[in-house]
């Protein structure tokens, strides 16, 4: 197996459970970055957690002294918020979400509201209370559409723990309001899609590698790219046996990836 032979120019990787687990980096990770840039091949970080914004990704992954800019960073926030620019141009939005997600959406002039939205987006919230949950079934209720940035159920952070992630928080929505949302990150192609367009890079010349089944294989399985299923993180090799959704390869961690490049 030598990802060299599938024209391979276009990475795009996960980041929780896949390059690092909380605020410890995976073994392995920093020595895979940089052996994609020795090997002048393209690398973006194509993340669901949507509870941190571009900026806060880009500080954290200086801190642990990954190399990367703004370009090499597209959450599920941001692509939430192309969606509502393109399909829902200035309707009134209510959020649950993080304060920074807050200010991302902002940034992308979204119109966020506290009282009578046309829209309700659900995020990774880790700011989570019940009145933001009661306010949130209450517009549903009343008709609001409903969207949501992952339908992740767990993050994954260090000592192979997880925690609630957007699709949990949703479930509990729809135990009381029977309302599902239409959810924009991974496993919709959409990010992918879009990358893609902006770098001129062929599906079958991108490789989406993930800790997660359900959303990132499934993403890229969506998009027709390659695929790298990691155990690093959430998915183990039960999951993937028990999986209609089959990766192309199956790895320990992105260290293994190394010598497939070389």
């Amino acid at each position: 197996m030598n990802l060299n032979n599938q024209n391979i120019s276009m990475f795009l990787l996960d980041m929780d459970g896949t390059i690092y687990l909380d605020d410890e980096l995976i073994d392995g990770a920093l020595d895979f970055i940089h052996t994609l840039i020795e090997n002048n091949i393209k690398y973006i970080f194509l993340t669901n957690n949507s509870s941190k914004s571009q900026n806060d990704y880009l500080e954290k992954l200086k801190r642990l002294n990954i190399p990367a800019t703004k370009d090499n960073i597209y959450t599920s926030g941001m692509a939430t918020c192309n969606y509502l620019n393109e399909y829902y141009h200035n309707k009134k939005v209510y959020l649950l979400g993080t304060k920074a997600l807050e200010q991302e959406f902002r940034n992308y002039g979204i119109d966020l509201v506290e009282e009578n939205p046309d829209i309700v987006v659900c995020g990774f919230d880790r700011e989570l209370n019940y009145q933001k949950l009661e306010k949130a079934c209450q517009f549903l209720c009343d008709g609001a559409i409903f969207l949501a940035t992952n339908p992740d159920y767990v993050c994954p952070i260090a000592n192979k723990r997880y925690i609630p992630d957007c699709g949990s928080i949703c479930d509990m929505i729809f135990n009381a309001t029977k309302r599902k949302p239409t959810f924009i990150g991974k496993p919709e192609p959409i990010m992918i899609d879009l990358l893609s367009e902006k770098y001129n890079i062929a599906k079958e010349n991108i490789c989406m590698v993930g800790d997660r089944i359900y959303t990132d294989i499934k993403a890229g399985v969506n998009a027709h790219t390659k695929t790298i299923l990691v155990l690093s993180g959430e998915s183990t090799l039960d999951t993937v046996k028990q999986s209609d959704v089959k990766p192309d390869y199956v790895l320990s961690s992105v260290k293994d990836i190394i010598s497939l490049i070389k």
